[in-house]
């Protein structure tokens, strides 16, 4: 983690919707191709692992000190029993279906996180802020807040510079939500 706030302005248990919502959020930045992000979520059972490792082939599943690519995972299940739980990092892959095969991993997943970072954030005149690109971004968080400790519900937060909070809450405005809670520690 860095020098960021991470405001939240969603809260909801439904997994789509707080996807749907973050993705809305980072059509709010500026230089965002679509195509960058990170997902990361902690997988405890072996259909899980199977999903994510058929969705998500060329991805990253850690365990202890051990890392493999989706596709050099073990085939055998009683092996991949014994790697559990793994960790599924996957980078540069946000758009479109790719967010719905997310979805389907988080379904049973135990935490997971969307994270699109160093978005730059828009000027705004009326409120006599310039742009802002540093530690900037949106992350959607599954059972976890912004830090990674445990929550029931998922949340969408907002990254934006420390004491920028009129950018946060004009940034929410603007895809009809609001600030619903004092900002967390960001990255």
């Amino acid at each position: 983690m860095g020098n960021a706030e991470a405001y939240p302005v969603y809260r909801s248990f439904d997994v789509a919707r707080i996807v749907s919502e973050a993705s809305s959020l980072v059509r709010c930045g500026k230089g965002y191709e679509g195509e960058t992000g990170y997902f990361g979520a902690e997988l405890r059972d072996v259909d899980g692992v199977l999903t994510a490792r058929d969705l998500f082939p060329g991805a990253w599943f850690s365990h202890g000190g051990s890392d493999f690519r989706g596709a050099d995972l073990p085939g055998d299940t009683a092996a991949l029993a014994g790697l559990l739980p793994l960790q599924l990092d996957a980078e540069d892959l946000f758009e479109g279906e790719i967010l719905s095969r997310a979805v389907t991993v988080l379904a049973s997943a135990v935490w997971g996180q969307l994270a699109w970072m160093a978005l730059t954030w828009p000027a705004i005149p009326e409120l006599s802020l310039g742009p802002e690109y540093a530690r900037t971004g949106v992350q959607a968080c599954f059972d976890i807040d912004a830090n990674h400790e445990p929550m029931a519900e998922h949340t969408v937060y907002l990254h934006v510079r420390p004491g920028d909070e009129d950018r946060a809450r004009h940034l929410a405005r603007t895809v009809g939500r609001g600030l619903i809670g004092p900002p967390e520690h960001g990255w």
